[in-house]
């Protein structure tokens, strides 16, 4: 899929997946509660280098890392606008960044620093499994000894089929509000370029490429849509 056909829902609807996040429809702000309370209290006493997977605007980042001092944020997305966006956003919070418009799956570009934490919210899925095994494994090959991983991604019942999946998340958005100008190009961005997986699939693809699981939950403010919540280690 070429970077056009994948980004193209973000740079055409940014405002649609603005309203989602700040409505909590995938779990924002439970994803940030937790992963603040994990970020201080491991790195109370050291500062932070971050890597961040499809990092969007990296809206959540500033208040997700206040209690810390974050030393380096690098933010890597196939959009180029939403680079934009971060680095204006970034730059206001007096945080060093830098951004890089590639394919999170490409792994760990060349920054000048060792990251000690690497991020992804709701990114990873855009992989098949075969992909994200992939991506897991290398990272768990380019991150140094101890390095913490906060994934949080879209999750699917074991029981349920995708097409199933989809139609309960699309009648979710009608429930919550949704324009209709932005349910269609959504939902077909969804049905094209999402590949949820289920809990014990996510568990397996981390463990395997070698990742130590410290934490593991569902995280989401509604079932029909849930995401999970892992603290990996390297």
């Amino acid at each position: 899929m070429s970077r056009d056909e994948v980004t193209s829902v973000f740079k055409d609807q940014w405002n649609a997946y603005q309203w989602a996040v700040d409505n909590n429809l995938m779990g924002h702000h439970e994803l940030l509660a937790a992963a603040q309370l994990f970020i201080q209290d491991r790195y109370k006493n050291s500062s932070v280098t971050m890597v961040d997977f499809g990092c969007g605007n990296s809206l959540l980042i500033p208040e997700m890392t206040r209690s810390v001092q974050l030393e380096y944020y690098f933010g890597i997305d196939l959009a180029d606008n939403a680079l934009a966006m971060a680095s204006e956003l970034l730059e206001r919070s007096h945080i060093r960044s830098q951004q890089f418009c590639r394919d999170l799956f490409l792994g760990i570009p060349e920054i000048p620093s060792t990251p000690n934490l690497i991020y992804s919210a709701f990114a990873v899925h855009h992989g098949n499994e075969q992909k994200k095994r992939q991506f897991f494994s290398k990272l768990y090959q380019q991150a140094p000894d101890q390095c913490a991983f906060i994934l949080t991604d879209i999750m699917i019942p074991p029981d349920l089929k995708f097409d199933e999946y989809t139609q309960g998340l699309e009648q979710y958005f009608i429930k919550q509000g949704i324009r209709s100008d932005w349910l269609s190009p959504i939902m077909a961005h969804i049905r094209q370029y999402d590949y949820p997986e289920t809990a014990e699939t996510w568990l397996d693809i981390t463990r395997s490429s070698g990742w130590k699981v410290l934490h593991n939950q569902t995280l989401g403010p509604h079932k029909v849509y849930p995401a999970t919540f892992m603290l990996l280690e390297r």
